[in-house]
């Protein structure tokens, strides 16, 4: 029994150290690459190990029950990236604010098997919540508009006040007659742009937008899509197919951290350049203790995590209890009065959120 002892002692210290790596990742991310991003996406079950260790070692051995209180303790650097405790909107001025949504909007499902049932009626309503939503500024991923109805989405974006509208600039030569991927939609003046397409859909919108006399720069992101399959490794039922499964999503996962690691420098090079505040959203692909994350925040604030409420998932599908979707601000010269998730809309595969910022008074002195 006591060698059984020292053996389960032996390896739960070595998964301590495991543990504190994680910590200094994610906290200094000195490296990055995909054998980081594993590590460092490992962190909530991590923490559940210990949870669960804490009171197994006090049935064994009440003294080496504090190693995994330790560990869970200083876990806690990690809450505010993690759950939001719904703090009050602050008090602007009367017209001073302006709201900025961000959406993954998966093509408004238009592949989906489902949708020649009751996909119009889908899509009027989902019409109907932008309209009652009522941003001033939107950021879409995975967009897509065409000219005939229902998807005319250009048009009633439009009608609903959004005359300034930027898309990416593809190659004449692509002929594409209809509008897709990243989109920047503003009831204010887009006085300049610039667009990079990474693959595909994926790639950055910026819009210089003239705010009542002020700019902010909004620049709308989409990330390296990994485009994980979890519901066909989950229904597998022979060993075979798990194996297989699962060397695809593996292989999958680590190209994303790859790809999505070197689109983090392109993102970081326009922020840096920015004569204006910054305001950056959308569907990152990184949960919150990832190398693109932590990165970000070394650049910007977040704005779930000045505003946010409870965990903020924004992924409605397998894995669900994850928060993929983001918005970063210049602090120094924003001000977040609100922000918001809205996990009751169901329209995509991701939830929307806005958030709701005004300028920063200047002080004396300052241009």
């Amino acid at each position: 029994m006591k060698g059984l002892k020292k053996l389960l002692w032996f390896l739960y210290k070595c998964f301590a150290f495991y543990t504190l790596l994680i910590y200094i990742l994610i906290l200094w991310i000195p490296l990055k690459g995909w054998i980081a991003g594993f590590m460092m996406m490992s962190l909530p079950v991590v923490v559940i190990v210990h949870l669960i260790s804490i009171p197994i070692w006090l049935i064994i051995d009440k003294k080496k029950a504090l190693l995994p209180l330790v560990m869970v303790a200083l876990a806690g650097v990690f809450v505010s990236r993690t759950y939001g405790f719904g703090h009050e909107p602050a008090e602007l001025e009367s017209g001073s604010s302006f709201s900025v949504l961000n959406y993954n909007v998966h093509s408004f499902q238009r592949d989906e098997p489902w949708w020649k049932n009751d996909g119009r009626e889908r899509i009027a309503d989902m019409k109907s919540w932008f309209k009652k939503s009522d941003p001033d500024i939107m950021c879409l991923s995975e967009y897509y508009s065409a000219h005939e109805e229902p998807f005319d989405f250009n048009g009633n974006f439009r009608e609903q006040g959004f005359k300034y509208q930027k898309f990416y600039s593809r190659p004449k030569k692509e002929k594409h007659g209809n509008s897709w991927g990243v989109a920047v939609l503003s009831k204010y003046p887009i006085i300049a742009s610039q667009d990079t397409i990474f693959a595909a859909q994926n790639g950055l919108i910026r819009a210089d937008v003239n705010i009542k006399g002020d700019t902010v720069r909004v620049i709308a992101v989409h990330l390296y899509s990994m485009t994980l399959k979890l519901g066909n490794l989950v229904s597998q039922k022979q060993m075979d197919g798990v194996k297989r499964e699962s060397k695809i999503t593996f292989e999958r996962m680590r190209n994303g951290f790859v790809r999505r690691s070197r689109e983090m420098n392109v993102l970081a090079s326009w922020i840096n350049a920015s004569p204006y505040p910054v305001i950056v959203c959308g569907d990152f692909n990184e949960i919150p203790y990832g190398y693109v994350y932590s990165k970000m925040r070394e650049l910007l604030t977040n704005g779930f995590e000045e505003k946010g409420e409870g965990f903020g998932f924004t992924f409605n599908h397998l894995p669900y209890f994850i928060r993929i979707d983001h918005q970063f601000f210049s602090e120094e010269k924003l001000e977040i009065q609100d922000f918001k998730t809205f996990n009751e809309v169901k329209y995509s595969d991701h939830y929307p959120l806005m958030g709701t910022y005004q300028f920063r008074k200047k002080r004396k002195g300052e241009d």
